[in-house]
This record gives C-alpha cells, structure tokens and sequence, in this order.
C-alpha cells in the first residue's frame, strides 16, 4: 500500500511556522506511515528543515514572481499528494495549493471574530486558543488538545551555540532579554528593558539576543551593564538553541517568545496592542504575560502597528518595570 502524502502550506511569519510543529507531531502519531511535505519561504526553512518528521521541503523566496509560484505548483503537482493542508490561506498559498490534491483543508481564520475585537472592542471569543490548536483542527476539526511546539536544530548549529555559551557565566540563573518585535506597537520601551536589567542583574546571569533590526535598541538597554549582548550576531536558530540555557526568558509578543515555550522555558511575555484572544501566546509552560487590561483602545491590530494610533502608547507604557521586575522574581 502506497504511504499517505500529505502537504502543509505555511509560507510565514517564524512565529507561525514554528507553531505548525504540532500539527506535523499529531498527524505522524496518527498516521505513521504518512509523508508530510512542506512549503515555507526560505528565510523560515530552517524552522523546518531539521524536523526528523518532515520527508520533503520546498522554499519560495519573499518577493517570489508568479512565474516561480508557478515553477514551484507544477514540481508540487509530480508529488500527488492525497492531502493538502494550507495554514496560510492567502493569495500565494491558495495559487500554490491548486490541484496538487482532491483534497483540501484549510485553516479557520476568525477574521470576523479578530475584526469586531479590532475595530469595534466587541469580544466574542469564547475562549482562548492556541494558534497551534487552529492548525491541528485545519486537519481534524475534533482536536481538543495539541502539544507544546517543538524545534529541531543540525549538529552544526549545537555545537557553535555551545561554544557561545562558554561566555555566559552559569553561577547566576541565565535569563535571556529579548526586546525586539517587528512592529513598534509590540515593543516594550527601550528605557524599561534597561531599567529591568540593572534592577536584576546582580542575581542573573543576563543576554541579550534580537536580530539585527535590533541593534539599536539592544545597544541601548546594555550599554555599560552587565549583559551579554548577542543582538545581530545570530542566525534565527542559534538564537533559538541559546535559549536552551536560559532558566527565563523575558520578551515581547514575537518569534523568540515561541521559541521559548517550544523548549520547555519559563516565560514573562509584554502583550501591548495584541491580545491574548489572537491564539499567540505561550501554552503548556509556566508563564506570566502582563498587559493593560481595560484599556479601550486595545486591540488596536491583530500583528502590530509602526506607531500608536491614539499617540499614548498606554498598552505598553503603563506596564511599568517594577511589574516586570516582580514577575522574573516569582518565575526565578
């Protein structure tokens, strides 16, 4: 009998596709037999790439052409994939999904759920879900439990992040700052991340770790501190393996907050203009994500904004650093 090919679609963001690792553990718990194939940008691959569970991966670029859509859709089409599982559901996964099989799931959005929240502050979430548990159900609508999301790292990667690590002095407890997010309105204020740091770096062994968009702002929380800054100097993997010895990670609603629970951390999460609703927070660890509730302007986007519409920034700015400092102290 010919094994069951299955193909998951999830193009981006690292968050989100770190967060398909569950969904690939279920349906290889199910079907061991299966061949799971996946789709993802390259800058993500890697994300991917190391997961003993996947059998084939493709890689389109960001601003890939509809001329390699189409390169890559005819490739997929050799396959004959019983099943095609798209976690994306946009303009360029729907054009790549088109006949590679008969059948086709999708996952279940909420726009209209996200859009009242966003636009008009009416919740009608009735509970809180995990992104990954939107996934699984994309494959089974029945799913009520998912895993923790898992990463994988290559020999190469270990051994460099454990020579990296030989600077990180390990009589302290190691926490890992990461103040860095995408868009402005999920990041933290630079002048607290600091304040945060002097006030627990005589009981910590303390990193910085960001990419290279994060320069800036790393420079300014550790200069003349105590702090190992590795901000830039790591490729998204490393950063991620780095965690592993960490005993808390301390971060913003991004990437690194979902590498953290995927390898079994304590966490303390800002949540700014985001909200807990949207399914990207941590699950299955012990953590602690402090925000403004009550505030009336918030959600104000489901991914983040380059600046605050209202101009106060409330949602970040009224988490104080003597919050923080308290919630690292009880999660030590």
């Amino acid at each position: 009998m010919a094994k069951q090919k299955k193909l998951l679609i999830r193009l981006s963001s690292a968050g989100d596709v770190l967060l398909t690792s569950p969904l690939i553990k279920l349906i290889k718990q199910r079907e061991p037999e299966s061949e799971i194939h996946f789709v993802v940008k390259e800058s993500f691959a890697d994300l991917i790439k190391y997961n003993p569970l996947i059998t084939g991966l493709y890689t389109i670029r960001s601003n890939a052409s509809i001329h390699e859509l189409e390169r890559l859709r005819k490739h997929l089409l050799k396959e004959k994939f019983e099943e095609t599982i798209d976690l994306q559901n946009n303009f360029r996964s729907i054009y790549l999904r088109r006949g590679t099989s008969q059948k086709i799931r999708t996952v279940k959005k909420d726009i209209f759920k996200r859009l009242l929240l966003v636009k008009l502050k009416i919740n009608i979430y009735k509970q809180i879900k995990p992104v990954a548990l939107k996934y699984a159900r994309a494959y089974d609508k029945t799913i009520n439990y998912v895993p923790a999301p898992e990463l994988f790292f290559s020999k190469v990667v270990l051994e460099r992040v454990a020579e990296i690590a030989k600077k990180i002095p390990v009589d302290k407890p190691i926490v890992a700052l990461c103040p860095g997010s995408k868009h402005f309105t999920k990041r933290w204020p630079a002048p607290y991340w600091r304040e945060l740091a002097k006030s627990i770096m005589n009981e910590t062994s303390l990193i910085l770790l960001g990419g290279p968009e994060d320069t800036r702002t790393c420079e300014e929380v550790s200069s003349k501190l105590n702090i190992i800054n590795f901000c830039g100097q790591l490729s998204i993997l490393e950063s991620s393996a780095l965690l592993t010895y960490a005993r808390l990670v301390v971060t913003e609603d991004s990437y690194l907050m979902h590498a953290a629970n995927a390898l079994g951390k304590k966490i303390v999460a800002f949540f700014g203009s985001t909200v807990r609703e949207f399914g990207f927070l941590p699950y299955l660890v012990e953590n602690k994500i402090l925000e403004v509730n009550g505030l009336k302007c918030r959600p104000c986007s489901h991914i983040g904004l380059e600046k605050c519409p209202k101009g106060h920034f409330k949602c970040m700015i009224d988490i104080t650093p003597s919050v923080a400092i308290e919630a690292v102290r009880e999660l030590l």
